[in-house]
């Protein structure tokens, strides 16, 4: 199931989520939390090590003032009101493998942070927020290098200072869960008291998830899924957990009984049980005798964080200046990124301006290379003042970060030019343009695209398009005419399109344009081969890509296929507003196709080394801001695909669906017409027949009180027919059942109905094969492999798989072993065998799993699936070189059990 399914399911059951995070951070103290080893990653084992972090006898801890210092930091920044001045410390008894103690030092009665909130943004930019219970300091345990047979402990993370962040049960969406553990992340990795690297065990939340009643208080009990280290994974565990937990209430009723921890297997996609989840008592918290009581009054009061540095309140910034919320975070998930945002736009106040021009001018890894962001600033603010072009920026700022000693100042300088020279390139191309000229004096502003085209030509991009445009009008006269031009007037080197201001719901009047032509290619007839050629080309905006002085449309057409078309700004002096252009817009283009430059190719297109240099471009229809993205069309509720049907049949996987029902339809015929059948119709609206489905009926005005019934099957026809003595024909067609879906069986469908005299079993076999084949080896190509169809009577179906559409995929015949038990007394077999019946069993090799025998973990899901069918359990029995592992052993006995 979907989450989109799954979040519609529990709405439509009036059931919510709860859930609560313990997530742990590895602080980067220099030292041990209780001891002076090395806080350090280092290959070799039990290096970082001593009697303290190992455990030894007579031993005392003595405790790491850095790790208080780094813990109160975060409290700063999660608001916490510190109301523990004095903080003491707790044993905490369980016995692992791991914890050579068998008591873990922590804080249970007065940890450092008694309380506190996390602020977050979602990526459609609403937001909530999560209280925290606690945040207290911890000492890790060691890690465990589990091999063939035997397991190993290393200690060099043994006794590392952990802060353990718990939350109040109080998120109620999957993804809120991941997003949260985001934020806490960069939290810390922006105080710089944690790297938090997921791949190295420095950053892991135990997710506790329980289902419950809308507007219900109560909380039930929960399972806990322990030690995730990838948000990716904590959103399918999650997913996979609250199905589990659904489809029991769904089943029983009820909410599941048992509190269970369990771990995330992350190739199966499933979680496993680990134990049934001990509570607080079990733990049997005492105080820690060992370490003194300790005063963190002045700290807290010495040590300040500066929260509008933090990655909310940096965010805040991005989204209410206009930033979308993902574009936001980008910035939030580096220190580097989001200071240099900061500061910047600390001198700018534009936050829109200076998150673009840092996404168009600086790729993520060139962050370090910045040596001072003032210099930085500089460069930005002569570029909001409009006193140099995108060009420059991008130059400027590349020379700047190669070399330290670069001169941006004097490369500007030099490459600007200047209003005296404008203005008169600006005055000659005016004389030498006059019937331009005289239309941008009536009025047609539109054309004074033309005359920054050719200004740009003289003087080179040195010069803002933008500013240039701007004279022409002052010069002609004409900058006070209003800029009302229609929004599909073409805007190129010949025509400019002035596009209307477009609020973000504004749907502006569209004149509709008829043309002769409009194209010349399909995007699939575009190659190598048309570099050079002037093509016209009509399709959707897939995708708007602004750059500055360039912008990039991915345009898609029926071919479905992707086309890059360029546009600059010395073509297309408004550019800034044809950014605006929404996904789904109609647009028409004309240009030259020219490649790419090599460092551009786009390996993932099959045009990816060409684009369309961009001289014309006329707009169709425009499109409103959508209610779902095209590509994730299959994330979407299902009320909203259906509600917006017909931009869901502009997803690639449905388009690729209807075109291949055209497909594997007219193969059908072809194929048949071949084997001498004939396409036959037969009536929708006919009288009853006496069948076993449910037929829909209609009521017909041409007799009171009769009705017609639409054809489960026509099959009353078809045997008029073969009785009429034709021998072999077919239908494709519409069939109604007036019942519920289910795997087989929905409402409304077509089927291939066909009917052949004088056949025997094997040639109806070999024709439907032929057909199966055919379609998968024409439609799929070589996606599929092909294999004969194993055919099998019904006896052997029912004695070897217990069904009659057994899936021989996977083999996993039963094979009888009545013989071989009929003398035990484990009465799950006796019984049945004394009343007639017979014992069966799966044999499951290693080999058929991959090498790998069957997983406990995998046992006991079965198991739950056989009980949630109505079953007792599943008895098994693991085989091993050497021994028999079964819980029913006992009861069988050796011998009988290694028969």
């Amino acid at each position: 199931m979907e989450l989109e399914q799954l979040n519609s399911a529990l709405k439509a059951h009036d059931l919510e989520l709860v859930i609560g995070l313990e997530t742990h951070v590895r602080l980067n103290t220099k030292t041990k939390l209780f001891c002076s080893c090395p806080n350090q990653e280092i290959e070799t084992p039990n290096e970082n090590i001593c009697s303290v972090c190992t455990g030894q006898m007579g031993v005392l801890p003595a405790i790491n003032k850095e790790a208080i210092i780094k813990a109160i930091y975060f409290g700063k920044a999660v608001d916490s009101s510190f109301s523990n001045e004095i903080i003491s410390w707790d044993r905490k008894h369980y016995e692992y493998p791991d914890n050579p103690k068998n008591i873990q030092i922590t804080q249970f009665h007065n940890p450092i942070i008694p309380d506190g909130h996390v602020s977050c943004y979602r990526n459609d930019g609403t937001q909530f927020t999560v209280n925290l219970t606690q945040v207290h300091i911890e000492e890790d345990a060691a890690k465990l290098v589990h091999e063939k047979k035997i397991s190993l402990v290393d200690f060099n993370k043994a006794g590392v200072p952990l802060i353990e962040i718990v939350t109040e049960p109080c998120i109620r969406n999957i993804e809120d869960a991941s997003t949260y553990a985001q934020y806490i992340q960069r939290i810390v990795q922006n105080l710089g008291i944690s790297e938090a690297n997921l791949e190295k065990g420095e950053f892991k939340s135990d997710v506790s998830v329980s289902l419950r009643r809308k507007h219900s208080y109560e909380l039930n009990p929960r399972t806990e899924i322990k030690n995730l280290n990838s948000f990716k994974f904590m959103v399918e565990a999650l997913k996979e957990e609250v199905e589990k937990q659904f489809n029991y209430f769904i089943e029983n009723a009820a909410f599941r009984p048992d509190q269970t921890t369990v771990l995330w297997d992350a190739d199966l996609k499933q979680t496993k049980t680990m134990r049934k989840k001990e509570f607080e008592a079990d733990y049997r918290f005492i105080s820690e005798p060992d370490l003194p009581f300790v005063n963190i009054k002045a700290e807290i009061e010495a040590i300040k964080v500066d929260t509008t540095a933090l990655p909310y309140a940096v965010e805040s910034i991005l989204i209410n200046g206009g930033v979308l919320p993902q574009d936001a975070k980008f910035f939030t998930a580096d220190k580097l990124r989001s200071q240099t945002f900061v500061e910047i736009n600390n001198e700018i106040k534009d936050p829109s301006f200076v998150a673009k021009t840092l996404a168009n001018n600086i790729k993520p890894e060139d962050y370090g290379k910045i040596n001072s962001i003032a210099q930085l600033t500089d460069i930005f603010k002569l570029f909001k003042a409009e006193k140099i072009t995108a060009v420059l920026v991008q130059n400027g700022i590349t020379g700047y970060l190669k070399d330290r000693t670069f001169d941006y100042n004097k490369y500007f300088e030099e490459n600007t030019i200047s209003e005296d020279k404008i203005q008169e390139v600006i005055a000659k191309v005016i004389s030498e343009n006059e019937a331009v000229a005289n239309d941008i004096k009536a009025g047609d502003q539109g054309k004074a695209g033309i005359l920054v085209g050719k200004v740009l030509g003289i003087i080179g991009k040195g010069a803002n398009g933008k500013v240039i445009r701007q004279i022409i009008l002052d010069q002609l006269g004409a900058a006070a005419v209003l800029e009302n031009e229609q929004a599909s007037e073409t805007i190129s080197k010949e025509t400019v399109l002035e596009n209307k201001e477009v609020q973000e719901e504004t749907f502006p009047e569209i004149p509709i344009i008829i043309k002769d032509t409009y194209r010349t290619h399909k995007i699939s007839q575009l190659a190598e081969e048309n570099i050079q050629e002037e093509v016209l080309l009509s399709g959707w905006v897939a995708s708007v890509r602004d750059h500055g002085e360039l912008m990039f449309i991915d345009l898609r057409d029926s071919s479905y296929e992707i086309f890059q078309v360029r546009i600059s700004r010395e073509s297309f002096p408004n550019i800034d507003e044809l950014v605006k252009l929404k996904p789904e817009s109609v647009i028409s283009v004309k240009g030259i196709v020219v490649g790419r430059n090599e460092d551009d190719y786009n390996a993932g297109l099959r045009t990816g080394k060409i684009e369309l240099e961009t001289s014309v471009l006329e707009i169709l229809n425009l499109s409103k801001t959508l209610p779902f993205e095209i590509k994730r069309a299959a994330k979407t509720n299902e009320a909203i695909r259906f509600q917006y049907k017909f931009l869901d049949h502009r997803n690639e996987e449905v388009r690729r669906a209807i075109v291949n029902r055209h497909k594997v339809i007219k193969l059908l015929r072809d194929i048949l017409d071949e084997e001498e059948f004939l396409e036959i119709e037969t009536p929708i609206l006919s009288a009853g027949t006496d069948e076993g489905a449910r037929e829909f009926i209609v009521p017909t005005r041409k007799g009171s009180g009769l009705f017609y019934t639409l054809p489960q099957a026509p099959q009353q026809f078809k045997q008029m027919l073969m009785v009429s003595g034709y021998e072999k024909y077919f239908q494709i067609a519409r069939c109604f059942r007036d019942e519920d879906s289910r795997g087989d069986r929905q409402p409304e469908f077509t089927q291939l109905d066909m009917e052949m005299a004088y056949g025997s079993m094997q040639q109806i076999i070999d024709l439907n094969t032929k057909l199966f084949n055919e379609v998968v080896k024409k439609i799929y190509g070589n996606k599929w492999i092909l294999r004969p169809f194993e055919v099998i009577t019904y006896k052997d179906a029912m004695d070897f798989y217990g069904c009659d559409r057994p899936d021989l995929r996977y083999g996993l015949k039963m094979q009888d072993i009545t013989e071989i038990v009929k003398e035990t007394t484990f009465q799950v077999f006796s019984k049945p065998i004394e009343e007639g019946g017979i014992v069966k069993c799966i044999k499951v090799s290693a080999q058929e799993q991959g090498n790998k025998r069957m997983s406990k973990g995998q046992i006991e899901n079965l198991t739950a699936i056989a009980q949630q069918h109505g079953l007792g359990g599943l008895a098994y029995i693991i085989v091993n070189e050497d021994e028999l592992q079964s819980p029913i052993i006992k009861f069988l006995g050796e011998d009988i059990a290694a028969g």
